[in-house]
């Protein structure tokens, strides 16, 4: 793990992909937005989803750091597909993806298009997740096979 943080400081700036569970500490969550924060104020671009927990403490972060341009948020579905406190949070983001032609799809696949999506257009993963967080640890293998480089974060 020490090695995959130490990936996060070197180099120039990168493109992010946080994503992770939705039932999160208060406390996971402020690591999270600092985490989020650090990176965007470094000059590295963010790129997440909407759900609660993760997600939403990743765009609190990078929104904290004031630089719009480098947070873009990949919605599974479309914006009236999310929860009132997502659709609130996401109507703050500059750079917002909705993927509609997901809206007959189960939340929980739609997740995964999603997840698949945000890899695809990251360098690297760092994931917040239990270990029975099946589409989060799914996301994670399947960086890993692209040779992205993850960093997982288990939670319990």
């Amino acid at each position: 793990m020490l090695r995959e943080l130490r990936e996060i400081q070197d180099g120039g700036p990168r493109s992010y992909c946080i994503l992770g569970t939705r039932h999160c500490s208060y406390l996971h969550q402020q690591i999270i937005e600092l985490l989020s924060y650090a990176l965007v104020l470094s000059g590295n671009h963010v790129f997440t989803s909407g759900a609660q927990g993760t997600n939403s403490a990743a765009i609190r972060g990078a929104l904290r750091a004031e630089r719009a341009d480098l947070l873009t948020v990949v919605l599974p579905q479309s914006l009236s597909k999310q929860t009132p406190e997502a659709q609130e949070l996401v109507t703050q983001v500059k750079i917002v993806e909705e993927m509609p032609e997901n809206d007959h799809l189960p939340l929980d696949l739609a997740s995964k298009i999603c997840n698949s999506k945000l890899i695809s257009l990251t360098d690297q993963l760092v994931a917040f997740a239990f270990h029975a967080s099946n589409t989060v640890v799914e996301a994670a293998r399947e960086a890993e096979q692209k040779d992205k480089i993850v960093t997982i974060m288990y939670l319990d």
